[in-house]
């Protein structure tokens, strides 16, 4: 038997019958920049102990940002493509998309960190940018402890977030998958600039 609506929707995953495409664009990115990086770095143009570190902590969580979000469409492809009952790859999907919030933000934090930038204006509860937006999905993943025991999770939902048609959503915050793929666009820009010899300084994404 296939499992009704009401069973997905209260005992599987929140919106959960409603998933019926996979809204996530392909990456066809090359993301290999750590081993540029290091050879670069190591050879032609050194940077300082410090600075390294960051960058390459960056460039680090960028291939990560990206293996991770693969990860995560495939397994969304393969969840609408199995029959009703079959629910493990949504939750690896979910998973994986968890994992490329949390390379984004961690990103980012250390380029704020490495600028002196204390507060950067997407980690503010009123910034309603789509980083500032990644970042409540990160922090609700991240304490699910908190969501739980405070009641902010919808009552008939399993995680603090959950994937939609064309994005990802928590009880705070909605991200468009073309927003998480601009992000992560922005995230190779600058990996490709820090692994090259005369790296610039870039914007963050707009918002």
């Amino acid at each position: 038997m296939q499992p009704t609506d009401y069973f997905l929707n209260n005992f599987v995953a929140h919106k959960l019958s409603l998933l019926t495409e996979c809204g996530a664009r392909e990456l066809t990115i090359n993301a290999s920049w750590i081993s540029a990086f290091v050879l670069t770095r190591a050879f032609t143009a050194p940077l300082p102990q410090k600075n390294r570190a960051y960058a390459f902590n960056f460039v680090r969580r960028a291939e990560g940002a990206f293996s991770a979000y693969r990860q995560a469409r495939t397994a969304l492809i393969e969840y609408l493509e199995t029959p009703r009952n079959v629910v493990s790859p949504y939750f690896r999907a979910l998973l994986n998309f968890e994992v490329c919030i949390a390379q984004c933000c961690q990103g980012y934090e250390l380029l704020a960190t490495a600028s002196g930038e204390k507060t950067p204006q997407w980690k503010k509860k009123s910034d309603k940018s789509e980083l500032g937006r990644l970042y409540k999905l990160y922090v609700d993943s991240k304490h699910m402890d908190e969501m739980i025991d405070g009641g902010k999770l919808p009552m008939e939902a399993t995680a603090a977030i959950w994937i939609t048609n064309i994005g990802l959503e928590s009880n705070r915050a909605r991200v468009k998958f073309d927003e998480l793929f601009e992000v992560l666009r922005h995230m190779g820009e600058l990996a490709d600039q820090l692994s090259t010899l005369t790296p610039r300084t870039a914007a963050k994404p707009a918002s």
